[in-house]
């Protein structure tokens, strides 16, 4: 086969891998030697306490938001209501999650395999071996893809997940702001399928960093 076409068609079935979706000004992807990204929530040693504005179906939630790592394996996560109430707490793992509780309202399977999902993009490390490319140099930041999430770096860290499911943009989080140990301080999850938002600020005060 020609070896132009043999590119060809090696790049359209990578950049299909997602359906027909494809990254904004991508022009193709590459093989790499495995990176190590998205670190942020493997320390045992640490515990993250986010203040959280959650909007989900029309609902305004305030509380603090809780992460707690697991290792390289997992995590557990639990959000309190100003009031005291826990609205959920989940154990996440790579591939599933053990429900600690949730409220009435939440305690629907579909949805609390939704939210351990969420979770488990923002806080999961992973090893990605391809990259986009991008004709336009502009771009000079690299995306790198793993499983059906799109790595934004901004230097040696993430900016923004996106995360693809039948050729559209699932979820994204926006990695916004850090301090100087690396820790995100600002991030901001948006579910395009379902009205959920969630905004978080790290309280270093209550964090374990």
């Amino acid at each position: 086969m020609n070896p132009f076409l043999t590119y060809s068609f090696f790049v359209l079935l990578l950049l299909a891998s997602c359906g027909t979706y494809r990254y904004p000004n991508a022009s193709g992807i590459r093989e790499m030697a495995p990176e190590e990204v998205n670190s942020y929530y493997i320390d045992t040693a640490r515990s993250f306490v986010y203040r959280a504005k959650l909007q989900a179906f029309r609902k305004d939630v305030n509380g603090s938001l809780l992460i707690k790592p697991l290792g390289r394996e997992g995590c557990r996560v639990a959000l309190i209501s100003d009031f005291g109430q826990t609205l959920f707490d989940i154990s996440i793992q790579p591939n599933g999650h053990e429900l600690h509780y949730a409220m009435h309202d939440l305690n629907k399977r579909a949805l609390v395999s939704e939210i351990a999902s969420v979770f488990r993009i923002m806080t999961a490390q992973q090893h990605p071996t391809s990259a986009l490319m991008f004709d336009d140099r502009a771009h000079y930041y690299p995306v790198y893809v793993a499983d059906d999430c799109y790595y934004l770096m901004k230097g040696r860290k993430v900016e923004r997940i996106t995360q693809v499911k039948r050729a559209k943009e699932y979820v994204l989080i926006y990695y916004r702001d850090w301090n100087t140990a690396g820790v995100p301080t600002e991030v901001a999850v948006e579910h395009r399928k379902f009205p959920l938002a969630i905004d978080l600020v790290l309280d270093e005060e209550q964090s374990t960093l």
